[in-house]
């Protein structure tokens, strides 16, 4: 049942981020997968911290969204490639800022995703 879940959530996360691809335009800069990849980090966050203490769902779900939904849903090989496709046409400021914000961008979200889980937990308390 557990590699079910996987692949359920793998599926929905792969066409949330295909359809994420198609509503944010990746022309000059990969927007699309900086959006992806921040709000990963945010949603990985929540879900590892709320849902894993304050709700009832099993260990195995929780474990199959955050790996199947959001580690389909986010790309760190896209990332990976088109940074190198910046620098190779020469836009070393776009690949600079592209790889700075996605990683303090990351982190932000990530913490800002414990806090919510945080003071969701205490409201439910």
């Amino acid at each position: 049942m557990y590699l079910l879940y996987i692949a359920i959530f793998s599926a929905l996360g792969g066409m949330a981020r295909y359809g994420t691809g198609l509503l944010i335009p990746n022309d000059a800069f990969p927007f699309a997968t900086l959006c992806v990849n921040i709000l990963g980090c945010f949603l990985l966050a929540v879900i590892t911290q709320a849902f894993a203490e304050h709700t009832r769902f099993s260990q195995e779900v929780i474990t199959a969204v955050g790996t199947g939904f959001v580690g389909s849903f986010t790309t760190f090989s896209s990332f990976s490639v088109e940074n190198i496709h910046l620098l190779q046409v020469g836009h070393y400021g776009a690949a600079f800022t592209y790889m700075s914000v996605s990683f303090i961008g990351g982190l932000a979200a990530a913490a800002f995703g414990y806090y919510v889980a945080k003071k969701w937990g205490e409201t439910r308390a």
